[in-house]
Parts: structure tokens; sequence; C-alpha cells
């Protein structure tokens, strides 16, 4: 254990309590984040020097201190009720546990995340999007170029092939035989494996902005793709509210400010009618991207202050909230990264809508039940099931 108190002129509230312990955990085992006599004390359970935790803990303090919650929506049904579904789909078979993060759905759940995809999918195509599909491993530089692996290492995960070499090949062979008793690879060169090439894909927009790398013609678009997700992370009580491996549809903006800018709010509004048609307790509000706690952590300051990012939050089960999608803009980031610009010179700026649909979908059942027959006949008609 590693403890740091921070000398202050008056305790912090719950609220920025709360963030500093959430942005903390993004880097750190906290074990606790409390006010003292003297200030405010961090705990975590990592094997790290005082002195960089106590950085850590006054940028997070910096950062905190600044953070606003700017609702631009709510949404609270008269009948809302909700209770966690999760259980009810496991003894159904509909939800199968895989690992740590990892399920396999079916029956009614893919039923339900199916109807959602074609419901996104209609959205899309008002406004004229051209469907893409992108495999769920992405060269290095996708994400490197636009500094991924320094902004959320927390996050990242990268795929490892073993070496071409017949002795690598045959040591690998020989130590995860059937019968090793190994559940997890060292990826290692003294494993036989070889440096990762590739990244499994934590988004799915990237890819998009990726392609236009190094174009001086590109034009005002908009593109929709849904693709697998991979982070490192996993909910701590196995619930589907955070999975490592889970599927996104996102709708993408580019070109001109003035296109984006008009794009995103049409957008907000799409995701504003979702969310009633769906008759979801939610809200629509700003929010912040999880840096990590290096210099990426300033992002934080900038996105809210700026408002780049919105949240649909929904109500799962009593106080329980997840975000089930996120409507963001980049203004020219990508086009800085990936050095593209218009045919008159600018960089276009991009934005993206994006719909968590395993997250969607659980909400839907904590909402509604498992019987099918049973849910509302204005969710059962927009969701087209009968």
């Amino acid at each position: 254990m590693v403890q740091v108190s921070v000398s202050m002129a008056r305790p912090l509230d719950d609220m920025t309590l709360e963030d500093v312990a959430r942005i903390l955990g993004r880097s750190f085992a906290v074990e606790g984040v409390v006010n003292g006599p003297d200030g405010m004390t961090a705990t975590v359970r990592d094997d790290v020097s005082y002195d960089h935790l106590r950085q850590a803990v006054v940028k997070v303090l910096r950062v905190a201190r600044h953070l606003t919650e700017e609702c631009v929506f709510s949404h609270e049904p008269t009948d809302w009720q909700g209770s966690d579904a999760q259980l009810a789909l496991e003894a159904a078979g509909d939800v199968q546990r895989l690992g740590p993060g990892l399920f396999a759905f079916g029956g009614s759940f893919l039923t339900v995340r199916g109807a959602l995809d074609t419901l996104l999918l209609g959205i899309a195509a008002r406004h004229g999007a051209k469907e893409l599909a992108y495999p769920p491993l992405w060269p290095i530089p996708v994400l490197r170029d636009i500094n991924y692996f320094h902004d959320f290492p927390q996050l990242a995960m990268v795929a490892a092939g073993v070496e071409t070499d017949f002795t690598s090949r045959s040591r690998f062979s020989e130590a995860h035989r059937r019968g090793s008793g190994s559940t997890a690879i060292a990826c290692t060169a003294e494993n036989g494996l070889a440096p990762a090439v590739n990244a499994l894909a934590p988004t799915v927009c990237d890819c998009c902005y990726w392609l236009l790398r190094d174009r001086r013609d590109v034009a005002d678009q908009v593109f929709t793709i849904h693709g697998h997700v991979f982070r490192n992370e996993a909910s701590d009580e196995g619930s589907l509210d955070r999975l490592s491996a889970f599927t996104m549809r996102e709708i993408v903006t580019v070109g001109t400010e003035a296109f984006v800018l008009a794009r995103r709010q049409v957008l907000l509004e799409d995701m504003k009618q979702l969310a009633q048609l769906l008759g979801l307790r939610c809200t629509i509000e700003a929010a912040d991207d999880p840096f990590f706690c290096n210099d990426a952590l300033q992002k934080n300051l900038l996105q809210t202050a700026a408002q780049l990012k919105y949240e649909l939050r929904v109500v799962l089960f009593g106080n329980r909230e997840i975000a089930v999608g996120s409507l963001n803009l980049h203004n020219d980031y990508f086009s800085k990264s990936y050095d593209y610009t218009t045919r008159d010179g600018a960089r276009p700026f991009s934005g993206c809508f994006a719909i968590g649909c395993e997250r969607l979908t659980y909400a839907l059942f904590c909402r509604y039940g498992l019987d099918l027959e049973q849910w509302p006949q204005p969710v059962r008609s927009v969701l087209r099931l009968g």
C-alpha cells in the first residue's frame, strides 16, 4: 500500500471525491480516497513510489476540480421500473459467461441486439451514411499516430503471433500442449512470440480517418460502421455493463467545420429521440474520456470546457446507471494526426455518434424483462419485434 495526503483549505465535496477516485482508478488500484483532518488522502495497492503517486494525485485534483456536469437532456418515464436482468438472461441461456468481461449471446438477447442495430442503421440512412466494415485487428500505426497508447495504456490490447522459425514454433507448441495447465501466455521472445504488429480495435471509427491519411481531396461525408471492440477492462462484479469485448454501431462525420457541427446537432436530436422511443430513464450530459494519469490527463479539461463529448446515460435499476452511447466532436485532431486536408488545404473536422450494442440491449431487458411479448407495443413496434 502507498498513501498520499494533500493539504487543502477545505474538504472536497462527495462528487469531487468520486471524480478523484474514478480518474485515479484508470491508472492505479485504488483502495480509497477520503477527506482527512489535514486534507485529502489517497491510498493505492500498487508498487509505486510516493513521489510518483503524489504527482499523479496533484494532477488529478487539478482536473477533478474543474470537471462540470452539464445535462442537455433528461427523460423520466412516469411508469419506470427496472430490475437486474442478467441472472435471468443467464438462466435462460441467452447470455453465457466465457471469462472475465467475456460473454456469449443468443436467443432473445441477440434478437433485441439485432433489432437495435437495424434501428440505428435507419438513423444512419437518414444521414446518407456509407456503410463500411473493418477487421478487429488494426496495424499498430493506426493507434500510435493518434497517441492512443500514450493516452489510454490501461485500455490497450495488442495481438502477438508466434515467430516464423521452427525453433520458436516448437517451443510454443510444447509449452502449451493440452494438460500443461497454462491459462495465460507470457508475450515474450522466450515463449516464441513475435513483436505485436497489430492491436485489437478499441473503437470502430478510427479506421475511417486512417484510410483518409495523406489525402488532399477530403469532402463532406458520413460513414456508419458496426464492429467488435476490445478494451482491457471488465466489471469487478462480472456484470454486462463493462465488457472486454463488445460491439458498437457508429455514425461518423468528416468534413468542414460547419458540416460536422450541423450534423452533430442533428445527431444529438436523434439520440434524444432514440431514448424517448425506447422509453429509457436517462440523461444526456457532458462527459470526459478515461485518459491515463500522465500529461494526457489535461485533455479532460479541454473536453469538458468545450463540451466535446456527451454521453447517453441510462438508469438500469435502483441507482445503477451506465453510459450506453456517446456523441463526440474531435475538431481537426484526426486530420492533423493522419495528415489529410480538403481540396483548399483546410483540415477537416470529424465527429461520431456511438452506441454500445450490448449495453443498450442489457438496459432494455432491465427495463422491460425477458418476455418480449410483454414489452410495450410502442417499443415492440419501433424495434419491429411484431
